[in-house]
């Protein structure tokens, strides 16, 4: 402000007093200054316009051209969202599908190996039966040979007490006739 005020009182002070009179506007003072209005009109229409056009046309164009672009990469962007919302359903469904084959498969397997232990079991009731027919069976002979053993021994006992010298006698001479005539 201050100095504003040194420049305002600077030009009153230059001034005389015969020109501090009002004047009227002469022809000149208003030609000269339209005249040179007009010269920087043209100037600027001639050069600063076209230059102005120009920034404003390619920004315009770049403007535009972000905008495309940016709709163009939202398309894009939008077309692999659906894409990838395709595929996520797909690997749900699929992964539901392999959740069920794999029950499946597992059910298969619970079943084959169900069967068998049915049939090895069944395999094992047939062995354990066959085992214990043959261990009836050396428990029979055993039996028998003891059987046998013990009636040999009572026999022979009772053959002692009552067979004779002379009993004895025939019964060898018998046993080699017998021995002779089978020759």
């Amino acid at each position: 402000m201050r100095l504003f005020e040194l420049l305002f009182s600077a030009q009153l002070w230059a001034a005389s007093s015969a020109e501090a009179e009002e004047h009227a506007a002469s022809i000149i003072q208003l030609v000269f200054p339209l005249i040179n209005f007009l010269i920087f009109l043209y100037l600027v229409k001639r050069f600063l316009l076209p230059l102005a056009k120009d920034y404003f046309r390619s920004r315009r164009e770049e403007i535009l051209g972000a905008v495309e672009g940016a709709d163009e990469e939202k398309r894009q962007a939008e077309e692999k969202l659906r894409d990838y919302q395709g595929k996520l359903s797909r690997l749900v469904a699929e992964a539901r599908e392999i959740q069920a084959a794999l029950r499946a498969e597992g059910e298969r397997e619970r079943a084959k190996l169900v069967a068998e232990a049915e049939d090895l079991a069944a395999k094992i009731k047939v062995d354990a039966g066959f085992l214990a027919e043959q261990e009836v069976k050396i428990a029979r002979r055993q039996i028998r040979a003891e059987i046998a053993r013990l009636a040999q021994e009572a026999a022979q006992q009772v053959l002692q007490r009552h067979l004779t010298p002379a009993d004895q006698k025939r019964l060898v001479k018998e046993f080699l006739t017998d021995l002779g005539g089978a020759r």
